[in-house]
């Protein structure tokens, strides 16, 4: 039902107005930030100020109403200048929805597409550390949590395992766009050389050659120095929330942000417990072999470190 809807207020939308053409899909914690600011830099390209629009997966909505209308969307793309023929946004979770490839093609059927991969035992890890940041995931043990998350219900799952489903996600966009129209990068050559794949991006969306300030992938991992506070601030107990009426809100906001970012400290995560990654790689063995038959590169290399 929602996708028809949605698909029946691109029609109606006046055609003058200003649409994205491009859409950096996920997968999250594989660059996309990264790509999504070098990108901005481009004199031809227009990237939404907002990273994370969340318009066309809609099947991941928690509730509807929090939905963008279709004019609010646009909205983001209203000051792209005549010389940005080239716009566009960079939302993770359109990879993991199966709904918005479909949704994508039905707004713009000429959109060219970016995918962004990476070991998936790597982004599971990662997604983990962000989870026990925003206060989603509370437990502190890795292995734990991941058991933990295949027993929760859909809106509680941090989604540690349908994240990391690539070659079914890939498939979902190939199937309807086309190679020609799919760029795939892989977070290993993002890391390895970031102004080549960053040419190569933009030899895909045919533009002109731009040399960005180049100074490495962003996003560094934030830890916590005490899981539970993150979990409080996030999820206040009602007790707190008591508590803080008495307090003015500015106040309260002030003292969330100051707890915050004393319990946020940027850090290395220490590397996978050796067994943990064993098992992991034995369960993503057959999917990561799909996966390098389906992009025909070998990435067998990520079983093996």
């Amino acid at each position: 039902m929602g996708s028809e809807v949605r698909s029946c207020r691109f029609g109606r939308t006046s055609r003058s107005l200003k649409r994205p053409n491009l859409f950096i899909v996920g997968a999250p914690r594989c660059g996309t930030t990264t790509l999504w600011s070098y990108l901005k830099e481009h004199p031809e390209i227009f990237m939404s100020r907002e990273k994370e629009l969340y318009f066309f997966d809609s099947d991941l909505w928690g509730r509807p109403e929090w939905a963008p209308t279709l004019e609010q969307y646009l909205a983001h793309f209203s000051s792209a200048g005549d010389r940005q023929r080239v716009m566009g946004e960079a939302t993770p979770s359109y990879l993991r929805s199966k709904r918005a490839p479909t949704e994508i093609k039905s707004f713009s059927p000429e959109a060219r597409i970016i995918i962004m991969l990476r070991n998936p035992l790597d982004v599971m890890y990662s997604l983990h550390a962000q989870a026990l940041r925003y206060g989603t995931e509370p437990i502190g043990s890795f292995e734990l949590a991941l058991e933990a998350d295949k027993k929760r219900e859909d809106r509680k799952s941090v989604g540690y395992w349908t994240f990391t489903d690539f070659p079914d996600q890939v498939k979902r966009y190939l199937n309807l766009f086309g190679r020609e129209r799919v760029h795939i990068v892989i977070f290993d050559d993002l890391k390895k050389d970031l102004g080549s794949v960053f040419q190569g991006t933009l030899h895909f969306l045919a533009v002109s050659p731009f040399m960005a300030p180049i100074s490495g992938a962003r996003n560094a991992n934030l830890d916590t120095r005490i899981v539970g506070l993150q979990r409080i601030l996030a999820q206040p107990p009602w007790t707190c929330k008591i508590i803080s009426r008495v307090l003015p809100k500015r106040l309260r906001i002030d003292i969330a942000h100051a707890l915050s970012g004393w319990n946020l400290v940027e850090r290395p995560r220490p590397p996978m417990q050796d067994e943990v990654k064993k098992r992991l790689q034995g369960e993503f063995q057959p999917k990561v072999q799909e996966l390098s038959i389906l992009l025909e590169r070998d990435l067998t290399g990520w079983l093996q470190h």
